[in-house]
Protein backbone atom coordinates (compact mmCIF):
# COMPACT_ATOMS: atom_id res chain seq x y z
CA UNK A 1 0.00 0.00 0.00
CA UNK A 2 1.59 3.47 -0.94
CA UNK A 3 1.64 6.40 0.99
CA UNK A 4 -1.70 7.71 -0.20
CA UNK A 5 -3.53 5.10 0.12
CA UNK A 6 -2.33 4.61 3.88
CA UNK A 7 -3.50 8.26 4.41
CA UNK A 8 -7.06 7.73 3.18
CA UNK A 9 -6.95 4.35 5.14
CA UNK A 10 -6.08 6.39 8.61
CA UNK A 11 -8.69 9.39 7.46
CA UNK A 12 -11.40 7.37 6.60
CA UNK A 13 -10.60 5.66 9.87
CA UNK A 14 -10.62 9.18 11.88
CA UNK A 15 -7.16 8.20 12.88
CA UNK A 16 -5.05 11.19 12.99
CA UNK A 17 -2.40 10.52 14.85
CA UNK A 18 -1.33 7.81 12.01
CA UNK A 19 -2.56 10.23 9.32
CA UNK A 20 -1.11 13.38 10.26
CA UNK A 21 2.51 12.22 9.54
CA UNK A 22 1.62 11.19 6.20
CA UNK A 23 -0.59 14.94 5.68
CA UNK A 24 2.60 16.99 6.79
CA UNK A 25 4.54 14.67 4.67
CA UNK A 26 2.68 15.07 1.61
CA UNK A 27 2.35 18.85 1.64
CA UNK A 28 6.76 18.71 2.13
CA UNK A 29 6.33 16.48 -1.34
CA UNK A 30 3.73 18.87 -2.51
CA UNK A 31 5.84 21.99 -1.93
CA UNK A 32 8.91 20.89 -3.40
CA UNK A 33 7.09 19.96 -6.92
CA UNK A 34 4.99 23.09 -6.66
CA UNK A 35 1.69 20.50 -6.79
CA UNK A 36 -0.54 23.45 -5.34
CA UNK A 37 -3.22 21.37 -5.42
CA UNK A 38 -2.31 18.42 -3.67
CA UNK A 39 -0.89 20.79 -1.35
CA UNK A 40 -4.18 22.62 -0.63
CA UNK A 41 -5.69 19.22 -0.31
CA UNK A 42 -3.55 17.86 3.11
CA UNK A 43 -3.72 21.27 4.08
CA UNK A 44 -7.56 20.63 4.20
CA UNK A 45 -6.82 17.55 6.45
CA UNK A 46 -4.23 18.60 8.69
CA UNK A 47 -6.82 21.80 9.62
CA UNK A 48 -9.87 19.04 10.06
CA UNK A 49 -7.44 16.98 12.56
CA UNK A 50 -6.21 20.34 14.26
CA UNK A 51 -10.05 21.13 14.47
CA UNK A 52 -10.66 17.58 15.94
CA UNK A 53 -8.06 18.00 18.25
CA UNK A 54 -9.62 21.62 19.57
CA UNK A 55 -6.66 23.30 18.15
CA UNK A 56 -8.85 26.24 16.36
CA UNK A 57 -6.33 28.69 16.05
CA UNK A 58 -4.01 26.33 14.17
CA UNK A 59 -7.14 24.51 12.42
CA UNK A 60 -7.98 27.92 11.22
CA UNK A 61 -4.60 28.39 10.08
CA UNK A 62 -4.39 25.30 7.81
CA UNK A 63 -8.00 26.23 6.72
CA UNK A 64 -6.88 29.40 5.45
CA UNK A 65 -3.87 28.81 3.94
CA UNK A 66 -5.48 25.70 2.21
CA UNK A 67 -8.53 28.29 0.83
CA UNK A 68 -5.94 30.58 -0.19
CA UNK A 69 -4.65 28.27 -2.62
CA UNK A 70 -7.88 27.28 -3.86
CA UNK A 71 -8.62 30.56 -4.81
CA UNK A 72 -5.44 31.21 -6.53
CA UNK A 73 -6.22 27.44 -7.87
CA UNK A 74 -9.83 28.60 -9.71
CA UNK A 75 -11.02 25.70 -7.41
CA UNK A 76 -14.43 27.09 -5.98
CA UNK A 77 -15.69 23.90 -4.91
CA UNK A 78 -12.51 23.39 -2.94
CA UNK A 79 -13.05 27.24 -1.44
CA UNK A 80 -16.42 26.45 -0.34
CA UNK A 81 -15.85 23.60 1.42
CA UNK A 82 -13.16 24.78 3.50
CA UNK A 83 -15.46 27.63 3.98
CA UNK A 84 -17.38 25.40 5.74
CA UNK A 85 -14.76 24.40 8.12
CA UNK A 86 -14.14 27.63 8.84
CA UNK A 87 -17.48 28.83 9.37
CA UNK A 88 -17.74 25.58 12.42
CA UNK A 89 -14.77 27.56 13.92
CA UNK A 90 -16.07 30.87 14.05
CA UNK A 91 -19.17 29.52 15.80
CA UNK A 92 -17.12 27.88 18.04
CA UNK A 93 -15.20 30.98 18.92
CA UNK A 94 -18.72 32.59 19.68
CA UNK A 95 -18.77 34.47 16.60
CA UNK A 96 -21.36 33.93 14.68
CA UNK A 97 -21.92 36.77 12.33
CA UNK A 98 -18.52 35.66 10.52
CA UNK A 99 -19.99 32.20 10.45
CA UNK A 100 -22.63 32.92 8.60
CA UNK A 101 -21.02 35.45 6.50
CA UNK A 102 -18.71 32.33 5.92
CA UNK A 103 -21.71 30.23 4.77
CA UNK A 104 -23.32 32.77 2.57
CA UNK A 105 -19.68 32.84 0.58
CA UNK A 106 -19.12 29.01 0.73
CA UNK A 107 -22.82 28.95 -0.47
CA UNK A 108 -22.77 31.13 -3.20
CA UNK A 109 -19.52 29.24 -4.82
CA UNK A 110 -21.19 25.75 -4.33
CA UNK A 111 -23.76 26.97 -6.15
CA UNK A 112 -22.27 29.16 -9.03
CA UNK A 113 -19.55 26.00 -9.33
CA UNK A 114 -22.36 23.15 -9.80
CA UNK A 115 -20.85 21.55 -6.05
CA UNK A 116 -24.13 20.39 -5.12
CA UNK A 117 -22.82 17.51 -2.35
CA UNK A 118 -20.40 21.33 -1.45
CA UNK A 119 -23.88 22.79 -1.35
CA UNK A 120 -25.65 20.21 0.77
CA UNK A 121 -22.70 20.42 3.21
CA UNK A 122 -23.08 24.51 3.07
CA UNK A 123 -26.60 24.14 3.87
CA UNK A 124 -26.54 21.57 6.62
CA UNK A 125 -23.76 23.95 7.90
CA UNK A 126 -26.39 26.75 8.06
CA UNK A 127 -29.48 24.87 9.55
CA UNK A 128 -26.64 23.95 12.52
CA UNK A 129 -25.39 27.14 13.31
Amino acid sequence: MTTSHTTTVDLTRHDDDAAVPALERSCELAEQVADMLTLSYALRHLGIAEHTAGRLEAASTRLEQSVRLRRELGFAPGVAANLVGLAYIAAQEGRRDDAMTLIDEAGALAQSSGARAVFRTVEEARRSL
